[in-house]
């Protein structure tokens, strides 16, 4: 089985080859695009199809996850200013159907095809193969979604994407509460997604410059891409660095809890999205778990619950090709 696969996002676009052989999925041509830099997924689409590793290839399908809410074949990308994505227009454009899914319902749908080399684990729990396990990770924005237990002995597990990202973010001390008021009055609201986020690294630098001024900081604030200067920053070393990355792990620790308080995935929680991989070392460390876990009186259910980190290098195109594989896609092939 050979499909097309896109991960779009408000950043970067990715489309890639999907075979299904020997049991496993395997990516082979990923091509990375810089999303504002098209007018909309069909013209990124059309440039890759005309590529050399192209030629020849005989496509059965195509998944393509979008950053955002997905419903009826059609979607928008929350964080980029395109036209309304529509599967049948696409499939017309690729001569394939098309199954178009949200980008973090395609993540959930990878957990079935992990590898234990695809995973680490940051706290053991005690998994509940019959509970619902909860998927989450921050990129461009913080994407959310819900696996469930399949409805049958034939049937996939259900994924049901949200969007938690949205949610209000909820202080858990009054250091969090003065952050939130710093975001608040930059952006008029502080949701989760205003701190766990590549521009939520870049408030909480710029909060963490007002309480302590840092010259260094400063400059990899005004970097093109200040997520990415900071973390270059924290890799050598650097103090105000390093405290911008270990509040956003503990942040992330808080909100993680606070999702699972809601939904009680005794099956796992799993993250996802292009931060957490980059700072493992990060979430492995104790702190992570101190923060997931307190939530008095809730600790020990926290502490029981399972926590992993997606280290896949493409999680979500290779949830697009087990999604597609297993959708009724909209659209039809070409004649």
């Amino acid at each position: 089985m050979q499909l097309i696969v896109a991960d779009v996002g408000g950043t970067h676009t990715r489309l890639a080859q999907a075979e299904y052989a020997r049991g496993t999925w395997q990516l082979h041509a990923t091509t990375r695009y810089a999303s504002r830099e098209y007018a909309g997924l069909g013209a990124i689409l059309e440039d890759w199809l005309a590529r050399p590793e192209q030629s020849g290839m005989k496509f059965s399908g195509a998944g393509m996850a979008v950053a955002g809410p997905v419903q009826g074949g059609r979607g928008r990308v929350t964080n980029l200013d395109w036209p309304e994505l529509d599967a049948a227009e696409l499939a017309t454009s690729a001569g394939v159907p098309v199954a178009l899914l949200n980008d973090f319902a395609a993540v959930g749908a990878c957990l079935e095809a992990l590898t234990p080399e695809d995973r680490l684990i940051l706290q053991d729990g005690d998994a509940d193969p019959t509970g619902p396990r909860l998927v989450t990770g921050a990129g461009t924005g913080l994407g959310t979604c819900l696996v469930t237990p399949p409805a049958g002995a034939d049937a996939p597990p259900a994924i049901h994407p949200g969007e938690g990202g949205h949610a209000r973010f909820s202080p858990a001390d009054a250091d969090e509460t003065e952050l939130a008021a710093f975001v608040t009055a930059e952006a008029g609201r502080c949701t989760r997604e205003h701190l766990l986020s590549g521009r939520g690294i870049a408030r909480i630098g710029r909060f963490e410059l007002q309480r302590r001024d840092d010259p260094e900081l400063g400059r990899a604030l005004a970097a093109a891409e200040p997520a990415a200067a900071i973390s270059a920053l924290a890799d050598t070393g650097h103090a105000a660095a390093l405290r911008v990355v270990r509040r956003f792990v503990t942040l992330y620790a808080g909100q993680l809890a606070d999702m699972a308080l809601t939904a009680l995935p005794r099956g796992g929680v799993f993250i996802g999205g292009g931060i957490a991989p980059r700072w493992a070392d990060h979430f492995l460390a104790p702190a992570f778990r101190e923060a997931f876990r307190a939530r008095p009186p809730m600790e020990d259910l926290l502490e029981r619950l399972p926590v992993e980190l997606i280290i896949h290098p493409e999680p979500g195109l290779l949830g697009a090709a087990v999604a597609a594989s297993r959708a009724r896609p909209h659209g039809a092939s070409a004649p």
